[in-house]
């Protein structure tokens, strides 16, 4: 391999922790080394890895999933895997997801933007042999479909026993059992008046406290029953026309019927 770090660089509510997982599943079914073993919930934590790994000689493989941009003098062999979604419904999500009571139009907007710069960001600083583009709508209707792009990218053998494995152990079905055992394990402690993990939660303020499972990254809100292309349902005749008109050119680069 010429490599000794993958990045899974993706705006938010993209599928980022989907093919984080996956990647790192591979990595384990194939019996190679990885780190972290334990997932950190911050970028900076991330990056530690990332950064202290490519300074060793170790065999070691660091897997990261971050949000924040990294600069190109920071990659050397390193790969790069970004997620790319529309980003009306990525925003409608991350609404959802973070709770926010006040998120009106013009966030939406600047919402939007921010995630395509992100991939501008990419595209435009790293050559095609080390990035590679996973699309949600993929994740989410024909995740078979990804396993090829990464055996090629990663220059890996992935056989078909393991890719169905994988598939159904990163189901939504199966992920909401991951968190919904978190959760009951927080209601018990929290009734028995017993010490609670930090590390097992993310809180953002008092209306939005997750459980956090430090073996996938996995948190409360990350599976929800919205539908890709309800964003529609969300916004006035004028305000889809808006955000059509701002960003139909960049819906040509990924696909999008703007």
């Amino acid at each position: 391999m010429n490599y000794k770090s993958i990045i899974i660089g993706s705006a938010p509510r993209t599928g980022g922790m989907w093919t984080y997982n996956v990647i790192r599943e591979i990595f384990v079914n194939l019996k190679k080394n990885i780190i972290p073993s334990n997932i950190p919930n911050n970028d900076y934590e991330m990056l530690e890895y990332h950064y202290k790994n490519l300074s060793s000689n170790s065999d070691l493989i660091s897997i990261i999933k971050i949000h924040k941009l990294i600069k190109k003098e920071y990659v050397n062999k390193t790969k790069i895997v970004i997620n790319i979604r529309d980003p009306r419904d990525a925003a409608i999500s991350y609404k959802r997801f973070m709770k926010l009571k006040n998120y009106n139009f013009q966030q939406t907007i600047k919402f939007i933007k921010k995630s395509i710069d992100l991939i501008r960001y990419y595209r435009e600083n790293f050559d095609k042999d080390n990035l590679l583009e996973i699309n949600f709508k993929d994740i989410i209707d024909n995740p078979h479909k990804i396993f090829p792009k990464l055996e090629k990218f990663l220059y890996l053998k992935i056989d078909k026993k393991t890719v169905n494995k994988i598939i159904k152990k990163f189901s939504k079905k199966k992920v909401s059992e991951i968190i919904k055992e978190k959760e009951t394990n927080l209601k018990d402690l929290i009734k028995k008046k017993q010490k609670i993990n930090k590390i097992n939660l993310v809180i953002l303020n008092k209306n939005n406290i997750r459980v956090f499972d430090e073996k996938t990254g996995f948190q409360t809100g990350h599976i929800s029953n919205y539908r890709e292309g309800n964003w529609q349902q969300y916004f006035s005749d004028k305000e889809i026309l808006d955000i059509n008109n701002k960003f139909k050119e960049w819906s040509l680069s990924i696909n999008l019927d703007f």
